[in-house]
C-alpha cells in the first residue's frame, strides 16, 4: 500500500536525523536524500540540510519537532530531549567543517549551549571516534582534524559502491515485478 509505504519513509526520515551523528547515520542520509520520494515529505528540508552537513537552526528544528511523536520528545537523563541532543551533535560535526578550531566558549555560543556541555559533547564524539579532534584545555579550545585523503578516498569508493548495489536492487524490483516467474528461475 502506498501510504503505508510513504508512512514508513517518513518514519525513517525521522529515525536518521534523529540517531548519533556519525559515520552510520551519514550513510543512512545518503541513501534516504537519493530517495526521490523523500522530496515530497515535509521533513524534506531538515533532510536536506542534515545530508549536506549544513548548521540547523532553531526554526527548521522546531518545524521537524511539529511531526515527531511523543516519546521522541521526550527528555533523556540529561535533561534534553532526543531531537535537541541529535540536533547539538549534528551542529558539532557542521562545526567542525566550518572551523579548523574554535574557542569552547564560541562554540557553545554557536550550539546554543553551555561552554561545558559542548566541551563535553566534544569529547564524547572524539572518544567515540564520530568526530576527529582534540581539545585543548589550557587555551579552552577544540581543534578540528578533517578526514585524511585515503579516508576520503575510501569514503568515495563506499558511496560508489553502495549506489551500484542501490542500482541494481531497484533492477531487481523492476524485474520481480514485470517477470516473476522468470525471475524465480534466475535467483535460487
Amino acid at each position: 500500500d502506498i501510504d503505508q509505504a510513504k508512512e514508513a519513509l517518513k518514519l525513517s526520515v525521522n529515525c536518521a536525523i534523529l540517531a548519533q551523528a556519525g559515520p552510520q547515520r551519514s550513510r543512512m542520509l545518503a541513501t534516504l536524500y537519493k530517495d526521490d520520494r523523500c522530496r515530497e515529505l515535509p521533513s524534506w528540508e531538515i533532510l536536506e540540510a542534515t545530508y549536506m552537513e549544513k548548521m540547523i537552526l532553531p526554526p527548521l528544528r522546531d518545524a521537524f519537532a511539529k511531526g515527531l511523536q511523543k516519546h521522541q520528545l521526550a527528555l533523556t537523563a540529561d535533561g534534553s530531549t532526543l531531537l535537541e541532543r541529535a540536533i547539538v551533535m549534528h551542529n558539532m560535526l557542521a562545526a567542525s567543517r566550518l572551523y579548523d578550531n574554535i574557542g569552547i566558549d564560541q562554540l557553545g555560543a554557536i550550539l546554543g549551549i553551555t561552554s561545558d556541555r559542548a566541551e563535553a559533547i566534544a569529547a564524547q564524539m572524539i572518544s567515540e571516534r564520530r568526530m576527529r579532534g582534540t581539545i585543548d584545555q589550557i587555551h579552552q579550545a577544540v581543534e578540528f582534524h578533517g578526514a585524511t585523503a585515503s579516508e576520503g578516498a575510501l569514503s568515495r569508493s563506499d558511496q560508489q559502491i553502495h549506489d551500484a548495489c542501490q542500482h541494481l536492487n531497484s533492477i531487481v524490483e523492476m524485474l520481480e515485478r514485470s517477470h516473476p516467474e522468470w525471475l524465480s528461475t534466475q535467483v535460487s
